[in-house]
């Protein structure tokens, strides 16, 4: 059976011209082919976990296992841009295929399959089984309501069994063959990424796995370009970046918090360069109300960490476990703290003016200005932290006398790290990206709603107290008249609400937190639910570490 993609176009001539220019299967010319050793993890980028060799019905292969989003693995050092791809496919997950064309983790061509649609007695869901999309824009959803019927077709699939995929690429154009099947399954004519070239993969979708065994991949003869009309240029989607363009994105991507700093000196000149950058960020009305407070005194600088450390000690002591035996320990932790907060050798404070005209949008525009000033600062080699509460507002204003006509958007140092820090986890695009809808179940999940209780505030104190996560890292819980608030080192304080005994929730976030306790009814550890995983922290005796962001 053969799937054409229907261009829309009217008119007998147009028709036969498209047909003619589509290059007939298996036309072009091609080189050796190149076998990938998908059982040598070192040739592929895979994720971080749940990749396994595993032996399926007499075949070694590679398994993806179920995970959360999509997952893919991408051969290393490698460029394809027209020819044949071929691989082996267990017909047992759910969403499972290949990639091709990867220009870089976000965009890709692929095709996949829904084996479990293969025989289904729904006559429009086995039409759903063969699948083609392309990152980031083109998903399947997006396909289906736009072009119903027309990216997707009906493959024969023997449940739990193995299954050949071909596909036969050249210009705009793939064919998709399974099995030995004489006519390909799918075409599409119009390859949605355009013409490009890029690496290969294989790829599972959200909380689908794979089994993937000898991936073959034959390039075209370089030469069959010409054939298209198409020069060098013409491959990779036609763009190319500057190196001021690159430059600019490393600049973002590798900007980090940094709290611990060399006493090296910055040039005036930097420091105006950075201050410049600041000074230019967008502004409501082009309002600009921000102030720079620039602090350089290392007296000053001495007097904020003071006030810091004094700061912290006097939150503790209002502590009902507070021990006066352990200041000492806490003077010191609080000490190296903020010794290290305090380190760099200039200080931001951003501030904006609350007699602006707009002073409703203050904070967004602080904000903004606060943005352009620390990735300047990167692009000049300096580490940044947006500081909110780890250097209190309140020490600072009353260190550096700064007026209530002026609304608090941070502190931030400006130094030579003592070392950069490791990039943390960032949510790939495809979680953070919606092309023209929003669409419940599709691309966004609505969070359960969770109803609060009311507590005794006499039980609450059951909880108050500090628990271990980590060696350097704690849980705070803490009440506040009849609120209780949960604090993890180097993050906000939050409140958290009661839905069931020893059973709480945060509303900033999809995090559940349950106390657990011993057989003579104490609390003596708790458990952090969030994303799927646990963290269970044992509690701890002492008091609450350093507040900080």
């Amino acid at each position: 059976m053969q799937i054409h993609r229907n261009t829309g176009l009217t008119g007998l001539s147009l028709l036969l011209a498209l047909f003619l220019l589509m290059p007939p299967a298996r036309s072009f010319a091609q080189a050796d082919p190149t076998v990938i050793d998908l059982t040598d993890l070192k040739t592929l980028s895979v994720p971080d976990t749940g990749v396994e060799v595993i032996d399926y019905l007499g075949q070694q292969a590679l398994r993806l296992n179920p995970g959360e989003g999509e997952r893919v693995a991408l051969v290393r050092d490698f460029s394809f841009e027209n020819g044949t791809i071929e691989l082996d496919i267990a017909a047992i997950p759910a969403y499972t295929g290949l990639v091709f064309r990867v220009r870089s983790e976000h965009i890709y061509e692929g095709i996949y399959f829904r084996p479990q649609n293969s025989r289904h007695a729904d006559p429009v869901r086995r039409g759903h089984t063969l699948q083609y999309h392309a990152a980031p824009k083109h998903t399947w959803y997006y396909l289906r309501e736009r072009f119903p019927e027309q990216y997707e077709a009906w493959a024969d699939l023997e449940p739990e069994a193995w299954f050949h995929v071909r596909i036969e690429v050249m210009g705009s154009t793939a064919r998709v063959y399974v099995n030995d099947e004489p006519e390909p399954g799918l075409v599409i004519d119009d390859l949605l990424n355009g013409v490009s070239r890029g690496t290969v993969g294989l790829w599972a979708g959200n909380t689908s796995g794979g089994t993937f065994a000898n991936l073959t991949v034959t390039p075209a003869e370089p030469t069959d370009l010409s054939t298209l009309g198409l020069t060098a240029a013409d491959i990779g989607g036609g763009i190319e970046y500057t190196p001021e363009q690159e430059f600019l994105f490393d600049t973002f991507r590798t900007r980090r918090s940094v709290r611990q700093f060399r006493s090296d000196p910055i040039p005036d000149e930097h420091l105006m360069r950075i201050l410049e950058a600041a000074g230019s960020a967008p502004t409501s009305g082009n309002q600009q109300p921000w102030k720079f407070l620039v602090i350089t005194d290392q007296v000053k600088i001495d007097h904020l960490r003071d006030g810091c450390i004094e700061s912290s000690l006097e939150f503790d002591r209002q502590r009902p476990e507070f021990d006066p035996a352990g200041e000492p320990a806490l003077r010191a932790r609080y000490e190296q703290t903020f010794g290290n907060y305090l380190s760099a050798p200039i200080y931001v404070v951003v501030l904006t003016d609350s007699y602006s005209r707009y002073p409703s949008y203050n904070r967004f525009d602080g904000s903004l200005a606060a943005g352009n000033l620390m990735l300047a600062a990167r692009a000049l080699g300096y580490g940044t932290c947006f500081i909110t509460d780890a250097i209190p507002e309140a020490v600072t204003r009353e260190v550096l006398g700064i007026p209530d006509t002026f609304e608090w958007i941070c502190i931030t140092p400006i130094g030579v790290p003592v070392e950069w820090p490791e990039s943390p986890p960032k949510l790939p695009l495809r979680d953070l990206v919606v092309f023209d809808q929003l669409v419940e179940g599709v691309n966004y999940t609505v969070p359960i709603t969770r109803q609060a209780i009311e507590v005794d505030p006499a039980v609450l104190a059951d909880y108050v107290g500090r628990y271990q996560l980590e060696t350097e890292t704690f849980v705070t819980i803490s009440t506040e008249g009849e609120q209780l608030f949960l604090q993890v080192t180097g993050q906000d304080r939050v409140e958290i609400f009661p839905e069931a005994k020893d059973a709480f929730f945060l509303r900033v976030a999809d995090v559940q937190v349950t106390f657990i306790r011993s057989d003579g009814d104490r609390v003596i550890a708790l458990t952090v639910h969030q994303e799927g995983q646990e963290f269970r922290a044992e509690r701890v005796e002492g008091v609450a570490p350093c507040r900080e962001r």
